[in-house]
């Protein structure tokens, strides 16, 4: 009898850069292929949920899976989703659902992807960001910024210059 586990690592920087974005008023959200479990595992190590025993698919929940998120009508999710902060077996159209969803209640939505199902989501994200070194080109081209080493803690560093940027631009038209 055997039994062999493989676990990809997470980031250091991971956790530490959710913390960053949730503290400048940054609401992430998670959307996965991957199992629900695991994704509430991946969830729960970075900060993102706050309960490894998270309920899924109940209603207000932080964690659905894609059979449930797509059960929901447009109405029921978008009151569900300050809460929401995972989606598992996502698949591809969900990630645009999502972004229209968001987009509909005013939220200026940044989307990250690296593959070619990620593309319309990419496409319709007010900033679609693809990943340089995983991503497809078809994600690339559908994407308005490319990041350069797949890290989601560039993009916290992105947006300390870009609001840095705004307020400098703000004071000088003052």
């Amino acid at each position: 009898v055997g039994f062999v586990a493989i676990r990809d690592p997470l980031r250091p920087e991971a956790s530490t850069a959710i913390a960053e974005c949730r503290s400048a008023g940054i609401s992430v959200k998670m959307i996965t292929g991957d199992n629900v479990e695991t994704a509430r595992s991946i969830a729960h190590d970075i900060g993102l949920v706050e309960r490894l025993d998270e309920p899924i698919d109940v209603p207000n929940a932080a964690v659905l899976t894609s059979r449930r998120f797509n059960e929901l009508s447009d109405d029921e999710l978008k009151a569900n989703l300050p809460n929401l902060r995972v989606v598992a077996r996502a698949r591809p159209l969900d990630k645009y659902r999502l972004v229209r969803l968001l987009q509909e209640m005013g939220e200026v939505v940044a989307v990250t992807g690296d593959g070619t199902n990620d593309a319309p989501a990419l496409k319709k994200a007010d900033v679609g960001l693809a990943m340089g070194i995983a991503g497809t080109e078809v994600a690339k081209e559908a994407s308005k910024i490319v990041l350069l080493d797949d890290s989601f803690a560039t993009i916290v560093k992105a947006v300390e210059w870009g609001r840095s940027l705004y307020e400098n631009i703000q004071r000088f038209l003052q």
